[in-house]
This record gives structure tokens, sequence and C-alpha cells, in this order.
């Protein structure tokens, strides 16, 4: 094998310097568009790879672009999330505001509308989280707040004052079987006495079976227990039978909605009324 290579080594050298002179001489003849044959040959085989290596920049390039373009528009997202939420919790603080003040309105039409003079109060506090028959006043004897005075909304009647301390006022409701409101049907003017009845309705007691009363007749107060003024309204009958003994069993809804109830009106008998106020 040695002596085959060494017999063809001067037949190699040979076609290596052709090789090489042939490469020079092609280095200085001019191609077609002035090129030498030798760059024409470089760009032919350099051409794919270069386009490749180009495709690629592009490619780099574009999706470089389009992750700065996505986190932009990320961005973009969460500060309109950001926008958005602000202005739905301002929403949110408007329409209680909104609210608040619509029942405030109502509450001083109440308070222009009856010949009594009056206190308007916030509801602190209840004897239970789903019931409602103590409820808690902001107003006080301070405020003028005694035993017995009425407590009213523009709904309806809510109960009477049981204690009063200098700054807070206890109210027993129309929810509170201990309770008692004179009462009248309006549309027959048949009377008894609202008391609590559950948590969330009052029957009317003292009706003879005779009574003239049907589901949906409005009750209101009538006066004759000397607490609550005349004509306030109590509640709707939703239930009229046959009670025990010679009596019916009515049933009522109170107006008011004592688990939504945040603004009552406190209302203050003028001096010298009749009526069996608390010294």
């Amino acid at each position: 094998m040695a002596g085959v290579l060494s017999e063809r080594k001067p037949f190699l050298l040979l076609f290596v310097l052709l090789t090489f002179n042939l490469v020079l001489m092609s280095s200085r003849v001019p191609g077609a568009g002035h090129e030498s044959v030798l760059e024409e040959v470089i760009l032919s085989v350099a051409s794919p790879f270069l386009k490749a290596a180009s495709w690629a920049s592009q490619g780099l390039q574009g999706t470089w672009r389009s992750y700065v373009d996505l986190r932009g528009v990320r961005a973009e997202n969460a500060r309109l999330r950001a926008q958005v939420e602000a202005f739905a919790d301002e929403d949110r603080q408007a329409n209680e505001a909104r609210q608040e003040a619509e029942r405030l309105r109502e509450l001083l039409d109440l308070r222009d509308r009856t010949e009594y003079t009056s206190v308007a109060g916030r509801v602190i506090g209840r004897d239970s989280p789903s019931g409602a028959r103590v409820l808690l006043v902001d107003r006080g004897s301070r405020a003028g707040l005694k035993v017995n005075q009425p407590i009213i909304t523009p709904r309806g009647v809510v109960g009477r004052v049981i204690a009063a301390a200098p700054g807070i006022a206890k109210v027993q409701t129309i929810l509170d079987p201990n309770s008692g409101v004179a009462a009248i049907v309006q549309r027959t003017r048949i009377q008894g006495v609202v008391v609590g009845d559950g948590e969330r309705s009052c029957r009317m007691d003292f009706v003879t079976d005779l009574s003239s009363i049907e589901v949906g007749d409005v009750v209101v107060t009538s006066g004759l227990d000397q607490i609550y003024p005349k004509g306030y309204i109590i509640g709707v009958v939703t239930e009229a039978g046959e009670g025990q003994g010679l009596t019916k069993l009515i049933r009522l809804r109170p107006e008011v909605d004592f688990q939504r109830l945040e603004e009552v009106l406190a209302l203050r008998k003028p001096e010298g009324a009749p009526g069996p106020e608390a010294p």
C-alpha cells in the first residue's frame, strides 16, 4: 500500500498544482456580470445557505416583533381591565349613593306629610341576623326619643320605642309576638289587634268569624291604642280562614321589609297629646 502511494505521489502533486493554477486563472476571468468565475461559484454554492439564514433571521425578527406586540397587548388588556374594575367600583358607589339619596328623599317627604314632629335615624343593630323583632337606632333621648314613640317608614309601620338612652334607642317591631297595634281593615273597617307571628309575618287577632276580610285587603293603624297615629299602613292580608272559636285566622304580610330596613322616622307627639307616654 505504501509503495502504491509513493508511485502515485508525483501524479497527485501534479493534480494539486494544476487545480491551483486553474483556480488562479478562474479568479482573473470576468463573468457575465463582471464577477469572476470563482465568485460566481462561491455565490452559487453559498446562495442556499444565505437564503436560509435570511429566512431564519426574518422569522426570528417576526417572532420577536410578535412577542413584543403580544406583551404590549397583554399590558394594554391589563390596564383596560384595571380601568373597567375602577369604573365598576365607582358605579357601585354611585348606585349606592343614589339609592340612599332616594330613601332619604322618601323619608323627608314622609316627614313633611305627617302632622307630628319627627326625628330620622339609622338602624345600627338588630336582635339576630335572620330576625328583626328588636332594632337599635342611632338616635335616643338626647334627640327627644321616648318610650312608646312610634317608628315608621314611607312603606309603613315599623314598631315602637321600648327603651331610650342618650345616643341610642331600642325599638320593638310589629314582628315581635309581644307587640300589639290597634288596626282596622281599610275596605270593611273591621277592627282588631295586629301582633307578631314569626320572623316575617303578623296576624290580626280579635276578628269575629262573621267579619268580611279577604286576601289582599289592606290593614292600617286605627289610632285606638294612642301610640300609633291613625291611617298608617301595617300590611296586606295573605290568609283569611277559620280560627278557634268564633274568631277568624287572619295573617298579614308587613309592608316594611325588615331585612333591608336602614333608615326610620321616629314620631314625637305634641306636648299634652293623649297616650301612654312613659316619663
